[in-house]
């Protein structure tokens, strides 16, 4: 796994989680951290949802959330998964925010 210790700083590679269940407690922000960070995304797949169904809506928020976990800001995530769906050349829709 290609995690860096920026990107989760608890994170304890040669440790088994189910062997630690503590482990994922240790920062008492991380829900907090999370929530944040994934609310664009979940703003995002419902927007769509209305306009493209639930399936396509939740593909490409999955997508985004992945991306991010990769490293990708949300706006280049966004940019990058809304490509995936359009002909070469096509612009993009105006980001709501």
């Amino acid at each position: 796994m290609n995690i860096s210790y920026h990107q989760a700083p608890d994170y304890v590679p040669h440790l088994q989680p189910d062997l630690y269940p503590d482990l994922y407690y240790r920062d008492p922000n991380l829900k907090q951290q999370t929530l944040t960070a994934i609310d664009p995304v979940v703003r995002h797949g419902l927007r769509e949802a209305q306009h493209l169904g639930y399936r396509h809506a939740l593909r490409e928020a999955v997508a985004i959330g992945y991306l991010m976990g990769r490293g990708y800001q949300y706006h280049t995530a966004w940019k990058t998964v809304e490509s995936w769906w359009r002909p070469p050349g096509t612009p993009l829709p105006q980001h709501p925010y």
